[in-house]
């Protein structure tokens, strides 16, 4: 039995694919909160070109459910290149982009707002000893950062909570569901065994 559960919570931890949440607390204000860099948005945040989705949520305090938080769009268009030098060894890059290369999508509602984002290029890191040099292997696109703006519809302190995590692809939900039913199979073939 304890093995099964010590299974259950792993494969949670797994599924849980994400930084952990932080926050910023936003000071009394006349017309509107608004914070530009802060402890949350000095620094940089980014996509990896993996194809994948993934879900960025602000959300209030408990004192402030129905607070509008609202995120500036992407300030920073530019991807951040590992460029082969053709010896086994690596540089870093930066390069502007003339368009964003990830789609966003912002959905405000009261007390969280919830961001997708999802880069346009896959499968995009193919570094390895035998790259040559000059080759492109690898990249990452910048969101926000650099005192990106952030503002809320209040006049009181209030403390605005982020996160950012990968959203799990069909095939992960179809194995976590497996895990499940194999873990209620073995809990029922259990409880017969006792029965019996």
């Amino acid at each position: 039995m304890r093995r099964i559960w010590w299974a259950a919570l792993g494969l949670a931890g797994a599924m849980a694919a994400g930084t952990s949440a932080q926050a910023l607390t936003l000071g009394s204000c006349t017309a509107g909160c608004a914070v530009f860099g802060g402890s949350l948005f000095n620094v940089d945040y980014t996509v990896a070109a993996d194809g994948r989705s993934y879900r960025w949520d602000l959300w209030s305090d408990p004192a402030h459910p129905n607070v509008l938080i609202n995120l500036d769009d992407p300030n920073e268009t530019f991807d951040q290149e590992l460029v082969s030098n053709g010896d086994g060894t690596f540089h870093g890059d930066a390069f502007l982009l003339g368009g964003a290369g990830f789609t966003w999508n912002e959905i405000i509602e009261p007390g969280h707002t919830t961001i997708f984002t999802r880069a346009l290029q896959t499968d995009f890191n193919h570094c390895s000893p035998a790259s040559p040099a000059g080759d492109i292997c690898a990249a990452q696109f910048n969101v926000w950062g650099n005192g990106v703006g952030l503002s809320v519809n209040t006049r009181d302190p209030v403390t605005i909570f982020f996160s950012q995590t990968a959203v799990p692809e069909p095939a992960t939900w179809a194995m976590m569901l497996l895990g499940f039913f194999g873990l209620g199979a073995a809990l029922r073939r259990r409880r017969a065994a006792l029965a019996a």
